[in-house]
Order: structure tokens, then sequence, then C-alpha cells
């Protein structure tokens, strides 16, 4: 079973160029909202994880075990996890977002 843990830091130079290169092409798969309430869903709906990919800078990004990238997004008292692949040559799409309550000492090396 392969896992979530982020194995390699993505340089923020890396994660702009390919958000730019597929910035048109980002799909949002439908487990994307499978462990979030439904408060949260009214909140974060398509457009939004789209937009937030697109123009935030996020705090970390990482490649997990299984291949896929993490990019964690601060808000106010959380952090936004975006959990998405990278179909070369086709697109980027979003699998998983889930919102952290807690802080980022462990990932700030």
């Amino acid at each position: 079973m392969t896992s979530t843990r982020i194995v390699k830091r993505v340089d923020s130079r890396e994660f702009r160029d390919f958000i730019d290169k597929y910035h048109n092409d980002i799909k949002v798969n439908p487990h994307a909202y499978f462990r979030i309430s439904e408060a949260q869903r009214k909140v974060y709906k398509d457009g939004y994880l789209i937009a937030t990919l697109v123009s935030e800078e996020p705090r970390l990004i990482g490649l997990q075990q299984n291949g896929r990238y993490a990019a964690f997004f601060s808000r106010k008292e959380e952090y936004l996890r975006i959990v998405f692949s990278v179909d070369h040559p086709k697109n980027i799409e979003i699998i998983a977002n889930l919102i952290h309550y807690w802080t980022f000492v462990r990932f700030a090396q």
C-alpha cells in the first residue's frame, strides 16, 4: 500500500512551472470532497480549489510516496491541503482536499 507521507519537498519554482503549464486543464475529482463536512463542501468548491492552486503560493509543496503532490495553503487558523496528480502531458487532477488544524513546525526545515 502506498503512503501519503511526503518523501521529497518540491521547489516553489517547479510547482509554479507545472501549474502555469496546466492551469487551463485542472480537474477536480469527486473524491476531493470525500473527507470533508457538508459545511466545508459549500466553501471549498471546484472553482475555489482550482483558484487556490493557480493563484496562491503554498507554504509547502511535497511529493508523496504514492506519486501525488500535496500543497499546503495557510488559512486563518488551519491549513488547506490540496492533493493532486500531474498527468504528463495532459492535465492536473485534484484528488483530495483536507483542512488541518495543526502547525507546520515539523515541515519548516
